[in-house]
């Protein structure tokens, strides 16, 4: 419903054919064109994940082990980084240009996706397929010139500076915890999707349906 008015009211963009190039990724023409809250629709290599749930079956490598650390330590990296929340992906690009994707996170703060998430695996798998999502710009990432890491060592020098004359500036400290953030989203540290990767927020995916059929090398008799 939400797409149909939207598309009739031509505020749904779809972009499926142009984010296929990654030159329009590259040369930031994809990002020139978006603006941040609008609707987009794309149709590409869609991967949905749940990391949660492979944090919880890392488990299962202690088997294999004397050491229990590896699963204890990746479940923490894993739960710190996403929580307990869907990420999709989408790669229209295919996988093989991977940073040229629509990211998103699809939260369920009422529950009602629980007891879907732990079976996404086993109905999906782990290679991405052919799905539409409908979403709405989030952010747009931009391409800084300047070293994140050469700007956030700048503001804790400014922040020590003032610790030293027994004040702290409010400013200098968001400041630091802005770079912070940034140089972690650079690290692939945090969630929010680095350049050129588009942050959007999903607002409904699916694929289309279509019939099987007998085929007549079924019914051949060789």
């Amino acid at each position: 419903m939400l797409e149909e008015v939207a598309e009739y009211s031509k505020m749904l963009l779809d972009v499926s054919d142009v984010s296929k190039k990654p030159k329009n990724w590259h040369r930031e023409r994809i990002h020139k064109a978006l603006r941040p809250s609008s609707l987009i629709r794309v149709t590409g290599p869609t991967a949905v994940i749940y990391p949660a749930a492979f944090a919880a079956s890392a488990s299962a490598f202690d088997e294999f082990s004397e050491d229990d650390s590896f699963s204890l330590d990746l479940g923490k990296i894993v739960r710190s980084m996403y929580g307990e929340h869907l990420t999709l992906r989408v790669y229209p690009c295919g996988e093989e240009e991977w940073e040229c994707q629509y990211s998103g996170v699809i939260s369920d703060p009422g529950g009602y996706l629980s007891g879907e998430k732990e079976v996404l695996f086993s109905r999906l798998g782990a290679d991405p397929q052919e799905w539409t999502t409908v979403a709405s710009i989030s952010r747009i990432p931009r391409r800084d010139a300047a070293s994140s890491g050469n700007r956030f060592e700048r503001i804790v020098m400014k922040l020590q500076d003032s610790f030293s004359d027994e004040q702290l500036d409010r400013r200098i400290l968001e400041k630091v915890i802005q770079e912070a953030s940034r140089e972690m989203e650079r690290m692939g540290l945090s969630e929010a999707p680095s350049w050129p990767a588009v942050s959007v927020i999903p607002l409904a995916v699916y694929r289309e349906i279509k019939p099987s059929f007998i085929t007549s090398e079924l019914e051949s008799d060789d």
